[in-house]
């Protein structure tokens, strides 16, 4: 405790002095003590991205800007497997174990055995659904809702589910109302929100998705550990 109020004393004495050199309206605000943080690039040329970031305090509070976590248009699951694997990154410090929980949610997912309230998507229909030009899922899951005799207008907040067939994801998106468990579609579930979501994370310590599916990875991990000394 008392070396953390010593780090809270220096940073605070570091800005004080920043500030006096800052010019007009610009000044630097002290927001808290982190034990650690990832900030991950939003393209490869980019070191890092200022609004993609995730630090964890040490009360193990997770603060997370610009992931899919904090975004609705992403199923709860995706959103779950995002947090946690940055929680295990910046806590536990063990990318074996995040990847690790990825294969097992990838597994489970495959078997069918995830409940519709942890796949469901949910958009706001902006406009009337008359003047849509590119019929995105939601859209197409808002007409097919309407068609049932729903009220779905202008701010509707609209719950759907992609489910097993053919078609386009679009064609294949239906109302959370009219699917039944096991009905969605595992591959869209893995290969469009849960790896996307979890690879934010694993990308910025160079592991691949190829690697994530594979299971050779561990040679890897201890490597971009030593290279970046965290510890």
């Amino acid at each position: 405790m008392k070396k953390r109020e010593q780090l809270i004393k220096k940073a605070e004495e570091f800005i004080e002095k920043v500030n006096e050199q800052l010019p007009g309206i610009i000044e630097l605000e002290f927001r808290d003590l982190y034990e650690g943080g990832i900030f991950v690039a939003r393209r490869e040329k980019e070191v890092g991205a200022k609004k993609r970031y995730a630090l964890i305090d040490y009360q193990g509070n997770l603060e997370v800007r610009g992931f899919e976590a904090i975004r609705r248009d992403w199923c709860q699951l995706s959103k779950d497997i995002q947090r946690k694997v940055l929680t295990i990154i910046l806590r536990d410090k063990d990318p074996a174990k995040a990847v690790q929980l990825v294969r097992e949610t990838i597994k489970k997912i495959k078997s069918g055995d995830v409940k519709l309230e942890d796949l469901t998507i949910f958009e706001q229909i902006t406009r009337p659904l008359s003047s849509y030009e590119q019929i995105g899922p939601h859209v197409k899951a808002a007409q097919k809702s309407k068609a049932k005799g729903r009220l779905v207008g202008e701010g509707s907040v609209i719950g759907f589910v992609i489910v097993k067939g053919s078609g386009s994801i679009s064609d294949r998106a239906m109302p959370v109302e009219d699917v039944k468990e096991g009905e969605y579609d595992p591959e869209y579930y893995i290969n469009n929100q849960v790896l996307p979501a979890a690879m934010r994370v694993l990308q910025a310590l160079e592991i691949t998705e190829q690697q994530v599916l594979s299971g050779r990875v561990q040679a890897k991990l201890g490597e971009w550990f030593k290279k970046v000394n965290y510890k």
